[in-house]
């Protein structure tokens, strides 16, 4: 019987649901959508055809197209979340502190505690929402063992003056660049200057093996130590375990999926520039909101992924009420990001001041965008936006 084609499955405009594990459910304007066509589904199909389910071509591809991108080796692996730890695994991180901003997505900071070191809090650039070298240098202690700066919402942190700046304190810098995949300064590519990069491919990402990473990695010899641990400790050939590791390993489906994928990276690149242009467009006349800051793209080569589109309400009490009637309608938005220095886990963690974080992330909403959305639901979506926070604002 043949699997039906969830973009053609009917929603309800007037069914309100809510997203899951990368799952929508009835929502008339999702948050985000992975864009799967033919070529990605013939793909993942000739892979079940042959058999081989695991540690295969289509793993071997995809390893080369990311190497061919980033310039220097990379291995693939199951999550961001998994290339984070053995990025610091490889690196020889297993205790210390690690710096890493408090603005962002848990999991950076999970992997941190997952090798025994613990998350060191800095703030972030209120130009650019990511920690550069000021940032940093203010968080710095004789205890920092490895630093982890963040590109948040597509947008590149400035790699090389980090780079230069770790090489004088003798730390290694992993790149966490999950939601910047394609971004660019000029002819460097994100994930090519750090000691290790990191990328993840979960469905609202920029392209999606549903999940699974990949770390890019400053030689050979890294690359090897990464491989070996993402495979139980398991050297490249024989049945042989020269040290622990763990099943980290991507399987060849969702290889496929990436690789097919990944020939379309400019491609999907572009559509989403094009939908935060019109975003940025329309958002500007309205009273109460802002775009979150847009680095400006002035170097020739340069490029924003665009991850997300996420907007700076003038007062996070609002942000709630804005939601719902955003939701009434039909329409999904999330939050990207609250500090993860206010989670219970790690509520008590070492950090430096964070007066940039703490009086932005309540302000901040991330409003829908993916490759499939059009530009009549934009306006759609940004209307519903302008009525819903006028009408919330005259109550306040």
């Amino acid at each position: 019987m043949p699997v039906e084609d969830p973009t053609s499955i009917p929603i309800d405009p007037t069914a309100v649901g809510s997203a899951r594990d990368g799952v929508v459910d009835n929502w008339r304007i999702s948050l985000s959508s992975p864009d799967i066509d033919h070529d990605d589904r013939a793909a993942v199909d000739r892979v079940l055809c042959s058999g081989r389910l695991a540690g295969g071509p289509a793993t071997e591809q995809l390893e080369q197209l990311a190497s061919d991108t980033f310039g220097r080796p990379t291995v693939a692996c199951s999550s961001g979340t998994a290339g984070l730890i053995l990025a610091l695994r490889a690196l020889g991180v297993s205790g210390g502190e690690v710096i890493t901003p408090a603005l962002g997505f848990i999991a950076t900071a999970h992997a941190i505690r997952a090798v025994g070191a613990t998350p060191r809090f800095c703030d972030v650039d209120p130009e650019t929402l990511c920690a550069g070298v000021e940032q940093l240098d203010a968080a710095w202690s004789d205890d920092v063992s490895a630093v982890i700066p963040v590109d948040l919402l597509g947008v590149q942190v400035p790699i090389d003056a980090i780079v230069e700046w770790a090489k004088h304190h003798d730390v290694p810098v992993i790149e966490d660049a999950c939601e910047a995949l394609g971004s660019r300064h000029g002819d460097s590519p994100c994930g090519a200057a750090a000691d290790a990069a990191v990328f993840g491919f979960y469905p609202n990402k920029i392209i999606t093996m549903g999940e699974g990473g990949l770390v890019s990695c400053r030689d050979p010899s890294l690359a090897d130590r990464v491989r070996q641990l993402a495979n139980q400790g398991r050297t490249a050939a024989g049945f042989s375990f020269e040290g622990e590791g763990y099943n980290f390993r991507l399987t060849e489906m969702q290889a496929a999926l990436g690789a097919s994928q990944w020939l379309r990276l400019d491609a999907l690149i572009e559509r989403r520039q094009h939908l935060a242009d019109l975003y940025l467009e329309r958002i500007e006349a309205i009273p109460g909101v802002v775009a979150a800051p847009t680095p400006t793209i002035s170097g020739e080569g340069d490029r924003r992924s665009w991850f997300a589109f996420v907007v700076l309400l003038e007062d996070g009490r609002w942000r709630d009420p804005l939601r719902e009637a955003m939701a009434e309608h039909g329409i999904e938005t999330g939050l990207y990001f609250p500090s993860i220095a206010t989670f219970a886990p790690y509520d008590e963690a070492p950090s430096a001041a964070l007066p940039v974080t703490d009086q932005i992330s309540p302000r901040m909403l991330a409003l829908p965008l993916h490759p499939r959305l059009k530009p009549a639901q934009i306006d759609d979506v940004v209307a519903t936006l302008e009525e819903s926070l006028g009408r919330i604002r005259l109550e306040a």
